[in-house]
């Protein structure tokens, strides 16, 4: 079954050439990037079948005008019911935009950490496939500590929310689109210690793509 998803991008400050935004296309072979933050448009919000929030090194408190039609988008996204995966700065202003809590610096997580799939015994379809817990990788200061009211399926670590579902919204702290490779650039770009950053995971144990599979799946199901 053919399927669309748009990607919108929320890495502002990367050139439209060379984004972050590219690693969800590299995963999921139906997906288009939406710049939406260099100004291009959504006019038709059920033109995509599905969508991802991407990350972004802005704050979901930022009150740039992108960030203000992403609130947007949001809203018209859930009143269609349509899937969405919102992935670390999607999913504060996920939270943010239906009355959860969000804090900025918090302190934050870095690298490859351990995150729990199951709430109790019940099985996330985000997360089929996967152990309880699963290594996703992590980068972020801000951070959900209570999810919308009404969200379903909500798991915690130490740090804060790793996940909740919000009706069709499916949002996650960590960043599954990050694999071995990326994560190696990513230290070396920031000075951090390689070993550390992997934190055990390489090219044979990786198991966190398997989210972004998991949701091509929801979004076929769902048409």
């Amino acid at each position: 079954m053919s399927i669309k998803i748009g990607i919108i991008n929320c890495y502002a400050d990367e050139p439209k050439s060379a984004t972050s935004a590219q690693l969800f296309v590299d995963n999921i072979p139906a997906a288009i990037i939406i710049n939406q933050c260099h100004g291009e448009k959504i006019n038709e919000i059920s033109k995509y079948d599905g969508y991802i929030i991407s990350g972004s090194r802005s704050s979901h408190k930022d009150v740039d005008n992108w960030i203000t039609d992403l609130r947007g988008i949001v809203k018209r996204i859930y009143d269609k019911n349509i899937p969405c995966l919102a992935v670390c700065f999607g999913h504060q202003v996920v939270a943010e935009i239906f009355g959860g809590n969000t804090v900025i610096n918090l302190g934050g997580e870095e690298g490859f950490q351990n995150v729990p799939t199951k709430t109790g015994n019940d099985t996330i379809g985000l997360f089929k496939g996967l152990p309880n817990s699963v290594k996703v990788y992590q980068s972020h200061n801000d951070a959900v500590m209570k999810a919308p009211p009404g969200s379903d399926k909500i798991i915690y670590n130490e740090k804060c929310v790793q996940y909740y579902q919000y009706g069709s919204i499916l949002s996650i702290q960590s960043h599954p689109e990050i694999g071995v490779i990326a994560a190696k650039r990513f230290a070396k770009r920031d000075n951090k210690d390689e070993q550390s950053v992997l934190n055990g995971i390489n090219e044979q144990n990786i198991q966190s793509h398997k989210i972004l599979e998991n949701f091509s799946n929801i979004v076929k199901q769902h048409i």
